[in-house]
């Protein structure tokens, strides 16, 4: 890729307790070196739930529902950040 199209490629080495945030649209491939467990989030920005409904996608409603599912999501990371800073205490 680094040849045909300029794409270079990061290495990273992720140790228990890290967290990695790979950008939308962003390529990316994943080698485990031991036994893993994966825990994935995929976040709507408002913006985008607003162009599902003007796109027409979905049934009726359905850019309604998804912001109300992206705050919710906010809401609860915002509640658990809060309860994890107040444990270190």
């Amino acid at each position: 890729l680094r040849e045909e199209c300029g794409v270079s490629a990061w290495t990273l080495l992720q140790c228990l307790g890290d967290a990695v945030l790979v950008p939308a649209g962003a390529p990316h491939q994943v080698q485990n070196l031991s036994s893993t467990i994966s825990v994935e989030q995929r976040f709507l920005s408002p913006e985008s739930a607003a162009r599902l409904g003007d796109h027409g996608t979905g049934p009726p409603g359905a850019a309604r529902w998804l912001q109300a599912q992206l705050d919710g999501m906010i809401l609860a990371a915002v509640r658990e950040a809060v309860g994890v800073l107040q444990g270190c205490k």
